[in-house]
C-alpha cells in the first residue's frame, strides 16, 4: 500500500485498511456521502462553526476567579500566583478570553484540550500554554501505571511529558483518558452539509437547472461530440446565463434528467443535517436559526437548557481540573476556583430589578453588592444588610405581634 512504511511520531505502520487513529486525524474519515470530514473541513459548515463558536464564547466570557474559604464563608483571592493567570494573562501571547476560547474550541473540535504548565522556581505555575491538540496523545504506561502525554511542540521537538505537568479537558469519553471528538461522531451529517455545499455551488455555476442530455438524429463521432457539448455548456452554464432561452438546430433534443431542488427535498434534508450538528453540540436549534417551532417561551427556556445541561457540566470539569493540577494539596484544602455565571444569568432591566429588590428585601445582597453586580461604585453605608420588616425569626414572632398590638405577653391580659 502506499502509505505502508508511513511512520507516525512513535514509529507505528499504518495502510489504507487499517488506518492508525494518528493517520486519520491528518486526513480525516470518509463519511457515506464521499466527502472527507476533518477538523478543518468540518469548521467550514456554518452551523459546526456556529456550534463551536457558541460554546467557546460563553466560556471564554465567564470570569475564572479564585476563593479562599476563610471563618465567615469565602472571599475572592487576587494576588495568588494562579488568580493573576486566570483574571490577567495566562502567557504572554494570549488574554484570558482568547486562552479559555481557544481552549473550549479544541475540546469541542478535538475532544480534548490540553494545557502545559509551565512552573516557577516558587513551584506555582508561571504560565499556561496549550499544546496542538493533533500531536497529542495521553498513553499510559502499562508497566507503571503512570500517566504521560506524548506531544510534538512547535519546533519539532517530540517530547513525553508527565500527567501532573497537564491540566486535560475531554467532552464525553468511554475510556476515561481521552474525549471522543463531537465532529467524529456527527461525521455522517457534516459529510452530508459538505456535499450538500458543493452541490449547491455546482448547482448555481450550471446554471441552476441545465442538467440533462442533448439528442441527436443519427449518429456522432467523438470530436463531434465535444464539440457539441462545449458549446452547449459554453451558452447555458453560470448565473449569467440562468433563465436564458436555449436554441437548439441540426435537430438537436434537450432531455433533462436532473432532480430539481424542491422534488429532492434540499431545503429540508439541509434542515436535518443542521439539527443533528446541533443537537450533538447539544446547542439549542433557534441558536442555529432553525426557528420553525420557535416561540417565545420555549426559546428562554432553551437558554436556560443551554446554561443547565450544556455548559455548566463544562464549567465544573475546567473547576476540578485546574484545581487539582495548579494548586498543592495544602493548598486545595484552603483555595478553590468558579466561574461567575452572573452574566449569563441576567434578564431584561424589569426582571433584573425585581430580583435585586426581592435579594435586598430578604439581606441576602446589600446596596454595595447590587451596586458591584452593575459595575457601580460602592456607596457609603451600603455594605449593611437589610431586611423587611415584615419578616422576623420564629422564635420572638409572638412577642412582635403582641406587640404591634400594644400588648406585652400575658401580662396585659392578666390586667384585663
Amino acid at each position: 500500500m502506499i502509505f505502508k512504511q508511513a511512520l507516525s511520531p512513535k514509529g507505528e505502520t499504518t495502510d489504507l485498511k487499517n488506518p492508525a487513529p494518528w493517520f486519520m486525524k491528518m486526513f480525516g474519515h470518509e463519511s457515506a456521502s464521499g466527502e472527507k470530514v476533518t477538523v478543518n473541513s468540518a469548521l467550514a459548515i456554518p452551523t459546526v462553526y456556529r456550534c463551536v463558536n457558541i460554546k467557546s464564547n460563553a466560556i471564554a466570557m465567564l470570569p475564572f476567579q479564585m476563593y479562599k474559604r476563610t471563618s465567615k464563608g469565602r472571599e475572592r483571592e487576587k494576588n495568588h500566583i494562579v488568580s493573576k493567570l486566570l483574571e490577567n494573562r495566562p502567557n504572554p501571547y494570549q488574554s484570558p478570553f482568547k486562552f479559555k476560547h481557544l481552549t473550549e474550541t479544541h475540546r469541542n473540535t478535538w475532544g480534548n484540550a490540553y494545557i502545559n504548565i509551565n512552573w516557577g522556581a516558587d513551584g506555582r505555575p508561571k504560565e499556561l500554554w496549550l499544546l496542538n491538540p493533533a500531536n497529542t496523545d495521553p498513553v499510559v504506561d502499562v508497566k507503571t501505571n503512570e500517566l504521560w502525554y506524548y506531544t510534538t511542540l512547535p519546533n519539532g521537538e517530540y517530547v513525553r511529558i508527565g500527567h501532573g505537568d497537564i491540566i486535560h479537558l475531554t467532552t464525553l469519553s468511554t475510556d476515561g483518558l481521552k474525549g471522543k471528538p463531537p465532529i467524529q461522531v456527527a461525521r455522517e451529517s457534516i459529510g452530508s452539509s459538505q456535499a450538500a455545499q458543493k452541490f449547491k455551488g455546482k448547482f448555481y455555476r450550471h446554471g441552476a437547472s441545465n442538467s440533462g442530455v442533448l439528442k441527436v438524429p443519427g449518429m456522432l463521432n467523438p470530436e463531434a461530440k465535444d464539440v457539441v457539448r462545449s458549446e452547449w455548456e459554453k451558452a447555458n452554464t453560470g448565473l449569467n446565463n440562468a433563465q436564458r432561452i436555449a436554441i437548439l438546430d441540426a435537430g438537436l433534443e434537450f432531455q433533462s434528467i436532473s432532480m430539481p431542488l424542491k422534488d429532492a427535498q434540499f431545503v429540508e434534508s439541509m434542515k436535518f443535517d443542521k439539527s443533528e450538528i446541533a443537537t450533538m453540540f447539544d446547542i439549542p436549534l433557534h441558536m442555529v436559526n432553525e426557528l420553525d417551532r420557535a416561540t417565545h417561551s420555549n426559546i428562554e427556556h432553551e437558554n436556560l437548557s443551554l446554561i443547565m445541561f450544556t455548559l455548566s457540566p463544562n464549567l465544573k470539569q475546567y473547576e476540578e481540573e485546574f484545581s487539582y493540577v495548579c494548586f498543592s494539596e495544602r493548598e486545595q484544602k484552603r483555595y478553590y476556583l468558579k466561574f461567575n455565571l452572573e452574566s449569563l444569568l441576567r434578564a431584561d432591566k424589569k426582571t433584573q430589578a425585581e430580583y435585586y429588590q426581592i435579594m435586598l428585601d430578604k439581606g441576602v445582597y446589600n446596596i454595595n453588592e447590587v451596586r458591584e453586580l452593575e459595575d457601580k461604585n460602592a456607596i457609603e453605608g451600603g455594605d449593611k444588610h437589610r431586611v423587611d420588616l415584615n419578616h422576623v425569626s420564629l422564635d420572638i414572632a409572638d412577642d412582635y405581634q403582641l406587640g404591634k398590638a400594644g400588648l406585652k405577653g400575658g401580662e396585659g391580659n392578666e390586667e384585663d
